[in-house]
């Protein structure tokens, strides 16, 4: 199987080692930029979350997987507001603009 380096999610922040780690879009084909949990058939599948929400979503997750709560919470909080998917909620935030939930 075909290995990828240096991907990460830009939702959830999770390595994408292997094709099937990546999510695909509506036409089937790959998408590069979202992992396989976090997108399907060309849209999120959590659409209405939001920042803190997958945040907790994370640190629970992580936990899950044997990471301390404090090690969770430091790594959510640094890594997904710096995130593709989460930049532009920071930007449409910043300008005003209306978010829909």
């Amino acid at each position: 199987m075909e290995t990828l380096e240096k991907n990460i999610c830009q939702s959830c922040g999770m390595p994408m080692l292997q094709l099937t780690d990546f999510g695909w879009n509506g036409d089937g084909s790959i998408n590069t930029e979202y992992c396989q949990y976090c997108y399907k058939n060309g849209a999120f599948t959590d659409g209405d979350i939001t920042l803190e929400e997958k945040i907790s979503k994370n640190i629970a997750m992580a936990q899950k997987m044997g990471m301390s709560r404090a090690s969770a919470t430091n790594l959510a909080v640094t890594t997904l507001p710096n995130l593709k998917r989460w930049g532009k909620k920071k930007e449409q935030r910043k300008s005003g603009s209306r978010i829909k939930k």
